[in-house]
């Protein structure tokens, strides 16, 4: 039995064989390319690496010896500064130390003898009148007495140490008691404090001086 033959699939066939013959696909298919070869990092070129690299050495070696120089200075400065400041505290001491016991010398050397000495020796307190750092006197009026403790070096300080008689009241004029003070210089130095003086008999330390608070 033989199949009859129909026109219009023929031609739907031919269309068909025809569209596939002809097809063009938009785009040509290629191969992808390598992410890796196109890659190009956002770095400096190395030529440049390399300068600020050298430009860093060089400020390198130029800026650290230069620093340490200026520690071994500052260093020079500061440490016999700081082992002065130790050992002029132990100084000052023995002159506070010194003049203000001189200061109670004269008032019991006072108590004892209704007047006071023109000199340290005479009050017992064997204290020398010259140490390492220091020259020590004492001198007396009749209604006062002074000590003082004068530094032997420029870079210590000087004190002065006062003894006044007073007035017990100011009702009383007669009856009199003692009062005293130490004061230090102001400023290093080897010259003799000025003398402390009476304000309203209350003792006040001289221009140049300030009491010791301590």
């Amino acid at each position: 039995m033989q199949l009859e033959e129909k026109p219009e699939l023929n031609q739907i066939n031919q269309k068909s064989e025809a569209l596939v013959k002809t097809y063009q696909p938009d785009r040509p298919i290629t191969e992808p390319k390598s992410v890796a070869k196109n890659y190009q990092p956002d770095l400096w070129p190395i030529k440049k690496r390399k300068s600020v690299a050298v430009t860093l050495l060089k400020i390198t070696f130029l800026y650290f010896p230069l620093g340490i120089i200026l520690s071994v200075i500052v260093a020079a400065i500061a440490i016999p500064e700081v082992a002065n400041c130790g050992g002029n505290k132990a100084k000052h001491s023995e002159a506070k130390q010194y003049v203000a016991s001189i200061n109670k010398g004269q008032q019991f050397y006072y108590a004892e003898n209704n007047t006071f000495s023109n000199s340290i020796s005479p009050l017992g307190l064997g204290i020398k009148t010259q140490t390492t750092n220091y020259n020590y006197s004492a001198i007396a009026t009749k209604n006062a007495a002074f000590s003082y403790g004068v530094a032997r070096s420029d870079n210590l300080l000087s004190y002065v140490g006062a003894v006044f008689l007073v007035p017990v009241s100011p009702a009383d004029k007669n009856e009199k008691t003692t009062v005293f003070i130490v004061c230090a210089a102001n400023y290093p130095g080897n010259i003799q404090p000025a003398n402390p003086i009476l304000q309203n008999d209350a003792p006040v330390c001289a221009a140049g001086t300030q009491p010791l608070t301590n």
